[in-house]
């Protein structure tokens, strides 16, 4: 064995501990690097494998189009599959493989699949302009696959139409996380690159210095630089072959159970994550990695090796003294002052520190103020108070119970069913003032109303709430009207009719003529809305949408709704601009659904219409924002991860350069103790040296989370606008004070390896 290996391994054997904690550093920088590449790339996979489902993976959708337009589009670059459908209820099948039965001709419907579901905008956009469709047409003919969109991370997702342009159809979407497993790669590696050669090269350089003096006495006995620098590389080099390995196997441990969590929360989606060890990414990892060994041993080696024999033996040149004193120095006591002339002499002991403390105070600041404001826009209270709504004909009124209790009893699930009917009328008040709100039809005496007729438990509970009779007419007594100022709408809230005043309604047609644009009313009935009016301000349950309306809406039972269906309808019917219902699903019920589970339930529902070709229309209202929660969980997860990682890493780097800063100033303390000082005095010089590091990393992570915060703030008010900001100020705090009392408590505990005389 040479000399310069025998050195080495006895230098790591008498330096165990400055060994240990750089071992567990490289480990941890390993640990960031592996297991950034081994969670997404698995994730990645994950999703490409689970939405590969045959037959159910388009895109896009385009019904009853014409040949001519079928042909424009057919032979695009980028549709990787276009399935075929003879009608809504057909099967589909492949183009390429079509049977002899089917024809291509006008009427059929089109699915498409793009070669990439992270374009389906850009894509979906340009079918828009090459068959020059408007918007009423897109929205009639087109529709988006937003289901299996959401599930590969683009939310709210829809066709609109073009800013400052109408008619003109665009797809636009709200949030886009496809790309962001991507992006986290890039950016994350290079931090974590970046980061670890600060670490390793501080760990290096602070094992090189402390055996300055041991390279200085052999340089000054004959050995040369060559093989100092030897001995230094091959220790890094060992070290951080020992460090990778022990960060590979957390890695893979702590990948498993990352995605072990992950897919805890995705339980209820298309979500399965698998732990994929891809050869190739673990490849570049330990490349990665041992990239960042060379440069930092090489660094610190040269560094380390660039000092005289003198200043190695007398260890003074990073001594760097200035006299000025500051005016907050006056005022400190005698620790105080000692701990602020040792960070102007000495800066460079605790910069690293610093630097990581600023890392992880702006990467909490930032990634806790952005998960904020996107659960807040997720969480924030819509138009409904409901999950779901069904709207059944009158031959899937009858056994839709059936299924829903089925979906209870395999799923078990909590959920609460209310079922209503609704019909839209224009009425007449008499007398005439007892309507407070002005909300006429064409400024006219006549006003649109809507009739809810609620089944007997909602119906039931309603009148017993307020205190009212069976057979009552609830009306909602508040009107809500929307204007229009230039570009923004402002909706404003009335008093429908006077309270404790005696009115009847009367039902009846609207007359409108387009020449003069006059609108009359005759009146077809003036008995069924008579008295037995309760007015309210409150609502039943499950019907919170109504609140924003700007029709009066009339809430009633089951019974007295199909009676007043039955007398509209025994009048002969006229044409649309003679009518007496503005709004009428005929032999339709609508079923609002409450449940703990939303995105199961839309799997098991959409399953059983597709399998039972069951005439149900589902309208989800919170789905979207479930699946929004649910990526934001996983996504916070991701971050708050890296932010432990990186808290874990400073804490044990800043164990390792306190240690080292304490060994060097041995001889200081050793002479401050002569001078009388105690231990209570050191542990005051340290705690001021640590209360000094963490004002200015706490300044500085502060002036560096302004503009980033900022940028949130701006690209998040695309979603949500409020008159507050919504950055959590005592997370934050909390965080920076736990922070403070860890590192406190690191140079509080060293002081005990301090020897006094």
């Amino acid at each position: 064995m040479k000399i310069e290996t025998k050195l080495t391994f006895n230098n790591m054997k008498k330096n165990i501990k400055r060994t240990i904690y750089t071992t567990i550093s490289i480990a941890l920088c390993a640990f960031l690097i592996i297991t950034t590449l081994l969670v997404t790339t698995s994730i990645s996979n994950s999703l490409n494998e689970n939405i590969s489902s045959k037959y159910n993976d388009y895109h896009f959708v385009i019904r009853n189009i014409d040949l001519d337009s079928f042909n424009k589009i057919k032979d695009k670059e980028y549709i990787a599959q276009i399935y075929l459908q003879e009608n809504d209820e057909g099967q589909l099948y492949e183009i390429d493989n079509l049977p002899a039965s089917f024809q291509i001709t006008n009427g059929i419907n089109i699915y498409i699949k793009y070669d990439n579901y992270k374009k389906v905008c850009t894509y979906t956009n340009n079918i828009f302009e090459t068959l020059n469709l408007t918007y009423v047409e897109a929205e009639k003919k087109c529709e988006l696959n937003t289901r299996l969109l959401n599930s590969c991370g683009l939310i709210d997702v829809s066709i609109n139409t073009k800013q400052y342009v109408d008619n003109v159809p665009i797809c636009q979407v709200r949030l886009n996380f496809t790309y962001s497993l991507d992006v986290m790669i890039i950016i994350i590696l290079f931090i974590f690159s970046i980061l670890s050669i600060i670490i390793l090269y501080n760990a290096f350089l602070i094992t090189m210095n402390e055996r300055k003096k041991e390279y200085a006495v052999l340089n000054s006995i004959g050995a040369t630089e060559s093989q100092i620098l030897k001995m230094t590389f091959l220790e890094n080099t060992i070290i951080g072959i020992i460090g990778i390995m022990i960060g590979f196997f957390i890695s893979i441990l702590g990948s498993y159970l990352l995605l072990k969590v992950l897919n805890h929360i995705a339980d209820s989606t298309i979500y399965n994550f698998k732990l994929i060890l891809d050869i190739k990414y673990i490849i570049v990892s330990f490349v990665i990695i041992m990239m960042n060994i060379y440069i930092s041993s090489l660094i610190s080696s040269i560094r380390a090796n660039s000092t005289s024999v003198i200043q190695g033996i007398k260890n003074n040149k990073q001594i760097k003294y200035k006299k000025n004193n500051s005016i907050f120095e006056k005022y400190l006591p005698i620790e105080g002052k000692l701990a602020f002339k040792n960070f102007k002499r000495n800066k460079n002991k605790y910069r690293i520190i610093t630097i990581l403390l600023i890392i992880c105070m702006t990467s909490y600041i930032t990634i806790s103020t952005y998960i904020h404001y996107e659960k807040v826009a997720a969480n924030l209270i819509d138009e409904y108070d409901v999950d779901a709504e069904l709207r059944l004909s009158e031959n899937s009124n009858k056994y839709y119970k059936s299924i829903l209790d089925n979906y209870v009893n395999t799923s078990g699930d909590k959920m609460e069913y209310l079922e209503y009917k609704v019909m839209g009328l224009y009425a007449l008040v008499e007398p005439e003032d007892a309507l407070i709100a002005e909300c006429r039809y064409w400024g006219v005496m006549h006003f649109p109303i809507q009739i809810i007729g609620l089944d007997d438990k909602s119906y039931n509970g309603y009148i017993t709430d307020l205190n009212a009779n069976y057979g009552d007419y609830i009306i909602y007594n508040n009107l809500t009207q929307v204007e229009r100022d230039q570009e923004e709408y402002i909706y404003k809230y009335y008093t429908a009719f006077k309270t404790n005043y005696n009115f009847n309604l009367k039902i009846v047609y609207c007359n409108y003529s387009n020449n003069n644009e006059v609108a009359e009313y005759e009146i077809i009935d003036d008995e069924t809305l008579r008295e037995n009016f309760t007015l309210t301000k409150e609502l039943p349950n499950g019907y919170k949408e109504v609140n924003n309306t700007e029709k009066i809406t009339i809430f009633t039972n089951m019974d007295t709704f199909n009676h007043i269906e039955e007398k509209i309808n025994i009048h002969p019917k006229k044409d649309r601009y003679q009518q007496n219902i503005w709004l009428h699903y005929e032999n339709n019920s609508f079923v609002k659904i409450k449940c703990g589970n939303i995105i199961n339930f839309s799997n098991y529902i959409e399953n059983m219409i597709q399998k039972q070709n069951m005439d149900i229309f589902v309208n989800y209202y919170s789905l979207e924002n479930k699946e929004k929660i649910i990526y934001m969980n996983i996504l916070e997860l991701i971050l708050r991860t890296i932010i432990l990682t990186i808290i874990m890493i400073g804490i044990i780097n800043s164990i390792n350069i306190i240690n080292a800063s304490l060994y060097e100033r041995e001889e200081e303390f050793k002479a401050l103790s002569r001078l009388g000082a105690t231990k209570e005095n050191m542990n005051k010089i340290l705690i001021y040296e640590n209360i000094y590091m963490f004002i200015k990393a706490t300044i500085i992570s502060i002036i560096l989370s302004i503009p980033i915060l900022y940028k949130i703030i701006q690209y998040m008010e695309k979603t949500i606008i409020l008159d507050k900001l919504l950055i959590p100020f005592t997370n934050i705090g909390t965080f920076i004070l736990l922070l403070f009392i860890i590192f406190l408590v690191i140079a509080i505990y060293s002081t005990k390896f301090i020897k006094e005389e």
